[in-house]
């Protein structure tokens, strides 16, 4: 049996759906441990599960979907654009993710460290997924109509991306107004103001391949919205940082003007995304 012919029927076995399931499983309990991304906030994690769910069992699944393959391969078309802005957010370690089998080894014998070697798998799903994700979509068993249902479902995702990067830009100049006055009276609540006021101590930005004090929610809405911004603004870049409210001591002012905007909303989270460093997270003065 050729390589190709092997590798085709490994593909195809109904086992890859448990090996699927298994990295999940894995996944989330390396992330607990040792965060790479943090907790997703409550439409993000819906938006995982739905559109991951087919993905994941389809070996099982693909002979039975009848009326509703083009569901299926809709979600895949969403599936595929999460996979793609995982692997833009994680950078070079969605590659060593891949390839993390090779490093654990070598990290357990070196110094016995058993966290950031074991979150690595984390780091390479999405280019494991987007490989399946390929194979299903462009191979024989796929028709033209569903090849078109995968790109209506990437199309609503660039739809959304660029509604919330309009949304953004909607409230920047008057968000960095209250920045520099310190009147918050013209910021309206909403969603997406609520977002960029919780910026750098509420919502994560942009991965850091170092543990400690991090802000524990994940919202790509608000992530993508700064990626399809920061190219246009010579203020601000792709990980959100601003000269009017990165720095360090200006997080005080964010939490202050966020307090001011959303009153009734809790500043820190009873979560922390880094494990080894909550305590550090729980105990910080300004989050109280």
């Amino acid at each position: 049996m050729s390589f190709r012919q092997r590798l085709r029927r490994l593909v195809s076995s109904p086992w890859l759906a448990l090996v699927n399931a298994l990295l999940c499983v894995g996944a989330v309990m390396a992330n607990a441990h040792h965060q790479v991304f943090c907790r997703p906030v409550l439409w993000a994690t819906v938006v995982l599960v739905i559109a991951f769910a087919p993905l994941i069992t389809y070996n099982l699944i693909r002979d039975r979907l009848g009326r509703f393959k083009s569901v299926v391969f809709f979600l895949f078309g969403i599936a595929a654009c999460i996979c793609l802005y995982c692997i833009v957010f994680l950078s070079y370690l969605s590659l060593f993710g891949l390839l993390s089998l090779v490093f654990i080894p070598f990290e357990l014998l070196r110094n016995g460290h058993f966290g950031s070697p074991m979150a690595l798998p984390l780091a390479g799903l999405p280019l494991f997924f987007s490989i399946q994700l390929l194979g299903i979509v462009f191979g024989r068993r796929a028709a033209g109509s569903d090849r078109t249902y995968f790109g209506m479902g990437a199309g609503l995702c660039v739809v959304f991306a660029l509604l919330m990067t309009f949304w953004f830009n909607l409230h920047y100049a008057t968000i960095r107004a209250a920045y520099s006055t310190g009147d918050t009276s013209a910021i309206p609540q909403n969603y997406m103001t609520e977002r960029m006021l919780g910026m750098h101590f509420k919502y994560h930005l942009s991965f850091c391949p170092y543990d400690g004090w991090r802000p524990p929610l994940h919202d790509p809405s608000i992530v993508v919205a700064i990626w399809l911004t920061a190219p246009f603004r010579a203020d601000m870049d792709y990980r959100g940082h601003t000269p009017w409210g990165y720095q360090h001591h200006s997080v005080i002012g964010r939490i202050e003007a966020y307090k001011a905007v959303f009153p009734d909303r809790p500043v820190r989270m009873e979560c922390s995304c880094a494990k080894g460093y909550s305590k550090f997270y729980f105990n910080d003065p300004r989050l109280r």
